[in-house]
């Protein structure tokens, strides 16, 4: 039997960065959106936090499905799946009603045209029902239906698993990806043309490489063994892509003639700079020097706590961007003002992850003990044993007439 491997804290630290960069990109025009992990590669914060649901799926939902739990993992993965469109709809609700209101308070119409609301004032029953079945998504708030999507295909993953093993699953999970990037296959938007932002049928390649990882690890086993030429390929490959950036090379590719998702930067269908960026990275800080940060992440990191409680801190710091939006809606950048934004609602995403690993240990408290009523403790004392019991605060019963 293979010894269960110990919860790598590096999982939950990368996904609690992630989460903070999103907060921090989903307040556009701040001072250190510039500082984000967007402004240093190809990819960003959403492609790392889908590779860590696929691999934080293999303990939570796999590992009972190939153990012959079908339904019960398949069950799991869909009420899961039912919680995320129930915190999208809320996150939702809560964008329309803040934003209303700002236009309302403000008098300013255009906080009614921000973020693809403009459509509730041109066709409000069509686009109630598209917010209703996820087909038409708000800006800042269209990254959970994804994920909604990808609970929902996780047990034919799994399957595939099963019937054609790890690598035939992976195998059909890219060619699935190939085909929604060559046919723009997609869910369709409503009540407007068009797709998903973030297409399920594509991003499903990332979950699935982070899923087929998830499943070697769970072995003690690595996707990818360590190699010197491939470490020193990886970091060429995130250099290469920093000065790509900082010399704002964007539109000299389609120089070499190829179709946009070989050598393209589409987030919508994931292109190939894109993903082999994201493995790159994940490839370098998988194999971090020992002495490196990296590989000694600890339980109570910060960041490891955020990323512990994803789902409540995404919710929150989306929430929070949204306020800060309409905070700084139309205003110039400000160093100070921005810093105290931005600060103030990273702490409060970070006192929340505080509070719920604090809850968390709470709730598996045996109170029980603390409940119980003490047993009087008899007293010895001589002239018989009713006094006795009635100087040591014994209830006695009255006795039936």
């Amino acid at each position: 039997m293979q010894p269960k491997p110990e919860r790598d804290h590096r999982v939950d630290f990368f996904r609690g960065i992630a989460l903070a960069m999103i907060f921090v990109n989903h307040v556009p025009g701040n001072v250190w959106e510039s500082f984000t992990t967007r402004n240093f590669g190809f990819s960003d914060s959403a492609e790392l936090f889908v590779f860590l649901a696929g691999y934080a799926s293999t303990f939570a939902y796999a590992k009972p499905f190939l153990a012959g739990h079908r339904l019960v993992a398949t069950l799991k993965a869909w009420r899961r799946a039912g919680v995320l469109y129930l915190v999208h709809a809320t996150l939702t609700l809560f964008a329309v009603g803040l934003f209303a209101w700002a236009a309302m308070t403000f008098g300013n119409g255009e906080f009614v045209r921000f973020n693809d609301m403009q459509a509730l004032m041109d066709r409000p029953l069509d686009t109630l029902f598209g917010l209703a079945v996820m087909a038409h998504q708000l800006k800042f708030v269209n990254i959970l239906p994804m994920y909604v999507a990808m609970l929902a295909m996780l047990p034919a993953l799994l399957w595939a698993v099963e019937r054609f093993g790890r690598r035939g699953m992976l195998l059909a999970s890219a060619l699935l990806w190939a085909l929604a990037a060559n046919f723009w296959l997609n869910i369709p938007n409503h009540p407007y043309d068009g797709g998903w932002f973030f297409d399920p049928f594509a991003w499903q390649f990332i979950f699935a490489i982070g899923l087929y990882c998830g499943l070697l690890r769970r072995e003690g086993r690595q996707a990818v063994p360590y190699s010197r030429r491939l470490y020193r390929a990886a970091l060429g490959y995130l250099a290469l892509s920093l000065l790509f950036i900082d010399f704002d090379l964007f539109g000299k590719e389609k120089l070499i003639g190829l179709p946009d998702m070989l050598v393209g930067f589409d987030k919508t269908y994931v292109s190939l700079p894109r993903l082999v960026h994201l493995l790159a990275l994940v490839y370098v800080f998988a194999y971090a020097p020992a002495a490196s940060v990296f590989s000694r992440v600890s339980r109570d990191n910060p960041l490891t706590r955020l990323g512990r409680h994803s789902l409540p801190v995404f919710a929150t710091g989306t929430a929070l961007a949204l306020v800060i939006q309409v905070v700084m809606f139309q205003e110039e950048m400000h160093v100070l003002r921005d810093t105290a934004l931005i600060g103030g609602g990273l702490l409060i995403q970070f006192a929340l992850a505080v509070y719920l690993d604090w809850w968390g240990k709470a709730q598996r408290l045996d109170l029980s003990a603390a409940a119980a009523p003490r047993q009087a403790r008899p007293v010895r004392q001589s002239g018989g044993a009713m006094p006795a019991l009635a100087r040591a605060g014994a209830v006695v019963s009255p006795a039936k007439s």
